[in-house]
């Protein structure tokens, strides 16, 4: 697929800037980090952006107020991306708003089209460590997903959720849904 040049050099003004405070300590690092990220991406609200994130296609994600994102997070704005208020990302997470077809198999994968879905996850969502949010996927308010989990479907509000692929273990609120956690 062939892109305007205008969307190159874009691109390559994105990943110039960006890599020069990519891996800047906080605090001062989190205020150019958002700098940075205010002249690309959709909207973002929220200056805790940790060092070593990594964000693909920034015109494509929208991040809400009070919201953390922590180190080593990988943010792909390709399908869209968005973070509501108030949400926690640990350390080494992923949101990959794509992914290859690959139906055809005379075709090699990297020329065959991409799938893409928007990520969404709702207010007051908190994700642990290493957790991979795929395309597609709407995590609904409230919802704890557990270190280490895939979630490859949608979570309702107040889930917490664990495993690979995630699976639903409890409900805030509810007494048997903390002790499952």
């Amino acid at each position: 697929m062939r892109y305007p040049l205008a969307t190159y050099l874009r691109a390559a003004a994105f990943f110039t800037l960006y890599g020069l405070v990519k891996y800047l300590p906080p605090p001062i690092g989190d205020v150019f980090r958002f700098a940075v990220l205010k002249l690309f991406m959709a909207s973002i609200h929220s200056w805790k952006i940790k060092d070593g994130v990594s964000v693909w296609f920034p015109e494509g994600i929208r991040i809400g107020r009070h919201v953390t994102v922590n180190e080593y997070v990988f943010l792909d704005g390709y399908g869209g991306l968005e973070i509501g208020d108030h949400c926690r990302v640990a350390h080494g997470c992923s949101f990959l708003s794509e992914d290859h077809v690959f139906d055809d198999p005379d075709t090699p994968i990297w020329q065959q089209p991409k799938r893409a879905g928007k990520i969404v996850l709702e207010q007051d969502v908190w994700l642990g460590c290493g957790v991979r949010v795929l395309r597609g996927v709407h995590i609904g308010r409230g919802c704890v997903v557990g270190a280490g989990a895939v979630v490859t479907r949608d979570l309702p509000a107040f889930s917490i959720a664990v495993g690979v692929p995630a699976r639903i273990v409890g409900t805030r609120g509810t007494r048997s849904a903390h002790d499952a956690a």
